[in-house]
């Protein structure tokens, strides 16, 4: 890492008592009913309806501001990641009420509170708690790859095409094409672990304002395995954003596979920046767990490779008793975005710990001694990322059950009995090994304002010099 690493500018320590002490997540209809009334308070707010979703659910924006610069703000991509959602909602709230804060920041701010109304509805069920690990994997749910906001933008590249967008992407692909944002802020969220932050360019002198932060609401930052396992980090916790251009690349070197089988459509970042170089797309991934270990970088007695071979093996029981629940009832599962990821799931997941596992064995940077970090990612907030997936499984063949004649009923119980053991098995084993504890919503918020406002802050002081 190169460059200055001086103070980016203001921090906005007083998001601190500015933020309400949510007890819950909102739900869409509530999320939706406040954007229309804080529109109707303020001449300054606009509540834009912009179509219908899959499902028919009202898709909607919010704009504050009228700066010179525009700002895309978009919560739930991933429907199962609320938090940006709320944080959205401070922050229109904020820069509604806000005189002197609208009026510091060159932006038009368009916001997307939910993007996902359709899945944020099939999560909403542990949305008010209790905030435990075992009601969250069992009232999880995120749709396969091919039907998720922010990997259906249209691309074109040499050999290949994509321009299926779901309704909610077309709709913020307008609003791209109408505003020509020059930040898109896309909140996501992991379940376990620590903060970690994407980029799409290096910002060295917000690295020790963004590392510090989290740490002053008692949230650890993530120092353990990279969610893509081979990816470099621009400093810790603070990783490049992977682009389209970057799957493109390695797909096209991959001579095993198709494009059109390892490809879908593109990011925010990958359609704003269409002729624009400068735009700049920001990510802070907050969980809703946490252990302390996720932080410590104490060296163990063994190697990364070794820690990373450990996982994969504890791993495998879970991913074999969901494969043979599939091949038991995958015939009676509904045709349902929950269920086709749920029965498939678990062949992504064996190629992608195969293929980590080779990479493992073949860098030299795997042989260095593992932390305990590392080892705890690796062991068990990988185990639980599963375990999610499991739990929607296990509500798909309890919808099945539902309309099941006898005999399928029977076959589908029996199915779900044997899952749900090792189900509750390995959620018991995270919880024995694990000292972890759920996480204030309004530290989460706070945490992603302030970090997003550095952001926004210094990018305009960059771009005013």
């Amino acid at each position: 890492m190169t460059g200055p690493r001086s103070a980016p500018g203001r921090t906005f320590p007083w998001v601190d008592d500015a933020v309400p002490r949510y007890d819950s997540f909102l739900t869409v209809n509530e999320h939706r009913e406040r954007d229309r009334a804080l529109a109707a308070e303020n001449d300054h707010v606009e509540y834009e309806e912009l179509g219908e979703s899959r499902d028919g659910e009202t898709l909607w924006a919010v704009t504050v501001g009228d700066g010179d610069r525009s700002a895309l703000l978009f919560g739930a991509p991933h429907p199962n990641e609320p938090i940006g959602s709320m944080t959205i909602d401070f922050l229109v709230h904020e820069l509604a009420t806000n005189d002197e804060l609208r009026s510091s920041l060159d932006y038009t701010f368009v916001c997307v509170p939910v993007s996902d109304p359709d899945g944020v509805r099939l999560n909403e069920g542990w949305f008010d708690g209790p905030f435990t690990l075992s009601n969250y994997a069992q009232n999880f749910f995120r749709p396969p790859p091919d039907e998720q906001i922010e990997a259906t933008f249209p691309i074109e590249r040499e050999n290949y095409s994509f321009d299926s967008p779901t309704p909610a992407t077309r709709a913020l692909a307008d609003l791209i094409d109408t505003h020509h944002p020059e930040f898109v802020y896309s909140f996501h969220n992991t379940a376990f672990g620590g903060c970690y932050y994407y980029v799409t360019e290096p910002l060295e002198p917000l690295y020790d304002t963004l590392s510090s932060l989290p740490g002053e609401y008692g949230v650890p930052l993530d120092m353990g395995e990279p969610e893509w396992f081979d990816l470099e980090s621009f400093d810790d916790a603070v990783y490049p954003l992977q682009t389209f251009d970057d799957q493109y690349d390695a797909a096209r070197n991959d001579e095993d596979v198709a494009l059109e089988e390892a490809l879908f459509g593109g990011t925010a970042y990958d359609y704003a920046s269409r002729g624009d170089d400068d735009v700049v797309e920001f990510v802070v991934e907050l969980p809703y767990f946490f252990d302390p270990q996720i932080q410590d970088r104490t060296e163990l007695d063994r190697t990364r490779e070794d820690v990373i071979r450990e996982g994969i093996q504890s791993r495998q029981p879970l991913l074999d008793a969901m494969q043979s629940a599939v091949e038991s009832a995958g015939e009676y599962l509904p045709d349902t975005p929950m269920a086709r990821e749920a029965a498939g799931v678990a062949s992504y997941f064996e190629d992608e710990y195969e293929s980590k596992l080779e990479w493992a064995e073949s860098v030299a940077e795997t042989d260095a001694p593992a932390t305990i970090a590392q080892r705890v990612d690796e062991r068990f907030l990988e185990q639980y990322h599963l375990l999610t997936y499991t739990g929607m499984l296990l509500r798909s063949i309890d919808r099945a059950a539902m309309s099941a004649d006898e005999d399928a009923h029977e076959r589908l119980r029996d199915a779900k009995a044997a899952l749900e053991g090792v189900f509750q098995e390995r959620l018991g084993e995270i919880r024995d090994q694990l000292d972890y504890e759920a996480i204030p919503i309004w530290k989460l918020v706070a945490i992603q304002a302030r970090a997003g406002l550095v952001c926004l802050d210094y990018l305009q002081n960059r771009a005013d010099e």
